[in-house]
C-alpha cells in the first residue's frame, strides 16, 4: 500500500467525531469520502464498516488514577463510489484511479459490486478489502481521579 492512501485516511480519522458518538461517527463516514488529490474525479473512496478498538491502561507519568487510552480504527471494507452514477464504472476507469490516487492494483484486489447505491443514492458503489497496514491509531490522557 503506498503512503497516500494511508495519509489521506489518516487525515479523515483525524476530522471525525469521537468513536463514543458511534451515530455521528458513521454519518460521518457515509457523507465524507477519503480525501484524493482529484477531487473533480467521477470515482470516490469512502470507510464502511469501520472496526474500532479501544485500550486502557496505566499512564507512563506515574499517577495512580491517569490512564491513556488508545483507540485504533481500522476499515473493513472501502468502497469506490461512481460518485451520483446508477451504473459501475468501467475497467479501464476503475483501474487508473486505484493505480494513480491510491496506488492500488486492481488486480491484486477482489473488487465486488455493491446491489444497493451508497449512502443517499450516492452512486454505484464497488466494495474491497482494505490492505491490511490501513490503521489509525488516536492517543488521550484521561485524568480524573476515581
Amino acid at each position: 500500500m503506498g503512503e497516500t492512501l494511508l495519509l489521506a485516511y489518516t487525515t479523515l480519522m483525524e476530522k471525525a467525531p469521537g468513536a463514543a458518538f458511534r451515530r455521528a461517527r458513521e454519518l460521518y463516514l457515509n457523507k465524507y469520502c477519503v480525501p484524493q488529490g482529484n477531487a473533480d474525479h467521477p470515482l470516490r473512496l469512502f470507510v464502511c464498516d469501520e472496526q474500532t478498538d479501544e485500550t486502557v491502561v496505566p499512564a507512563p507519568d506515574g499517577e495512580p488514577w491517569h490512564r491513556l487510552v488508545t483507540l485504533t480504527s481500522r476499515p473493513g471494507q472501502l468502497a469506490i463510489v461512481h460518485w451520483q452514477q446508477t451504473c459501475p464504472p468501467t475497467s479501464p476507469l476503475l483501474e487508473s484511479y486505484l493505480a494513480e490516487e491510491w496506488q492500488l492494483n486492481a488486480d491484486e484486489l477482489e473488487l465486488v459490486a455493491g446491489s444497493t447505491p451508497w449512502f443517499r443514492e450516492g452512486g454505484h458503489q464497488t466494495r474491497f478489502s482494505p490492505p491490511a497496514n490501513l490503521i489509525f491509531q488516536q492517543q488521550s490522557l484521561l485524568t480524573l481521579k476515581e
